[in-house]
């Protein structure tokens, strides 16, 4: 997946891209993107980009979906698991009449157990390969295409 943005920031080899929406996005509204006007990302520049130039940014297509499932399909699964352990554990308790305050209170337990488990996992380095990488300046220093020399 590519995208296209304006550094904003660099430090080191890494960069804060703006990326702007585009007019799918607007249709879409998986990402929570269509709601806003622009995103900011932090990218690896392994092209040495710097502030204000605009920029092409490339993340796998196959990286963006494993990151959906862990945002969105791990934390629901997690929902469900516990909405089935508090009516599975009223059950056992012969309490039917607390099932769905047990299931909602264990579902929702659960459900932040997963996002302290997504919280600490997006911590470990093993989330670099879910980064967005600058792969090429499309413009230096915000200068339109054909005026600068150098692009």
């Amino acid at each position: 997946m590519r995208e296209l943005g304006r550094v904003i920031e660099t430090a080191g080899n890494m960069a804060k891209v703006e990326i702007f929406r585009r007019d799918e996005c607007t249709r879409c509204k998986v990402c929570g993107f269509g709601s806003r006007d622009r995103i900011i990302a932090v990218a690896t520049n392994t092209v040495g980009a710097k502030e204000h130039d605009e920029v092409e940014l490339e993340l796998e297509a196959a990286q963006v979906v494993r990151a959906a499932v862990i945002v969105y399909i791990i934390p629901l699964i997690f929902l469900l698991f516990g909405l089935y352990l508090g009516t599975v554990f009223a059950s056992h308790l012969g309490r039917r009449d607390i099932a769905s305050l047990l299931a909602a209170v264990l579902g929702f337990g659960f459900l932040g157990l997963s996002y302290l488990g997504i919280a600490a996992y997006s911590k470990r380095p093993a989330i670099a390969k879910y980064q967005a990488r600058v792969v090429g300046i499309v413009s230096k220093n915000g200068a339109e295409r054909g005026d600068s020399a150098d692009t």
